[in-house]
């Protein structure tokens, strides 16, 4: 195939079907957080079957279409996930038949000695009925590629967030073998967890897959708001601005108005922003 944007704009993603069950909910939750100290009855409705409530975030790893972009022509090696945007309709059902429908929306070129940018949409519905239950927008760098031009229409960039002290802090420790875990949720692209293949990447080891850092945000937006671990989530997205590796403790960062969060995620030990632009809207 030959590259170019147009080719890559008219690809068709291959829809994806999902029944979610009870252990696909809980595996979720306990690679995002969720679940760490055992004892804790305000998070147990997420990891336990009995009244259990799926993770907002669960969407993201929901009738997932797989490594399409394989097929497009583009250097895979060096694709990486750059920013992600999940509107949540209503909490992802257990044992009812979902389906996933994407497209390409848009193609950015950089040029050639920087590459591009590939966004496309997913919408997540039940099979009877077309009940939405998300809809996700992702952009991946594509590291390795471009001067192949542009097309299509990019997202509006996601502000910046406020210059001014956090309002909240909520601190993480990613577990040494979180990238070992999440990808039981379905991604299992080397890059996570074979040295060999994080070096042909770039990385001088396996870093931590994008939307688990993503995942374990939300779960500390929810935990440092409201305790209880009540409340949910109806839409989060941010930038992924650094490579995370196990292992590391995250600092969320966060300004809140209302129903409204701002946020970023810092690694404090390297001096490293690896979440930012951060937007998150409470249920």
């Amino acid at each position: 195939m030959t590259l170019s944007a147009q080719s890559i704009l008219d690809f068709p993603v291959p829809q994806a079907t999902h029944v979610v069950t009870a252990r696909d909910a809980i595996l979720y939750a306990l690679s995002v957080g969720y679940g760490t100290n055992a004892l804790d009855e305000k998070a147990l409705n997420y990891v336990y079957e009995r009244d259990l409530v799926t993770v907002p975030t669960l969407a993201n790893i929901v009738a997932h279409p797989g490594p399409w972009m394989k097929d497009t022509g583009v250097d895979w090696a060096r694709l990486v996930h750059s920013e992600h945007r999940l509107t949540i309709h209503r909490p992802v059902p257990l044992d009812v038949p979902l389906i996933s429908r994407s497209r390409v929306l848009s193609v950015i070129d950089r040029g050639v000695e920087i590459g591009m940018f590939v966004s496309f949409e997913r919408l997540i519905a039940t099979v009877d009925g077309d009940e939405p239950i998300a809809t996700i927008v992702q952009t991946n760098a594509c590291r390795g590629d471009g001067g192949c031009g542009s097309a299509g229409s990019a997202p509006e960039p996601l502000p910046k967030v406020p210059d001014k002290e956090p309002d909240l802090e909520f601190n993480i420790d990613i577990p040494d073998n979180a990238a070992l875990l999440y990808r039981l949720n379905g991604d299992l692209n080397p890059l996570h967890i074979d040295p060999q293949a994080a070096g042909k990447s770039g990385f001088d080891r396996p870093i931590l897959h994008g939307l688990c850092s993503f995942g374990y945000a939300g779960y500390a937006i929810v935990a440092a708001i409201d305790p209880s671990m009540a409340s949910g989530l109806s839409a989060i997205a941010a930038r992924f601005s650094a490579p995370i590796f196990p292992g590391e403790t995250i600092t969320v960062q966060m300004w809140r108005n209302d129903a409204e969060i701002r946020f970023r995620g810092l690694v404090a030990s390297r001096g490293a922003t690896i979440l930012d632009n951060g937007m998150a809207r409470l249920s």
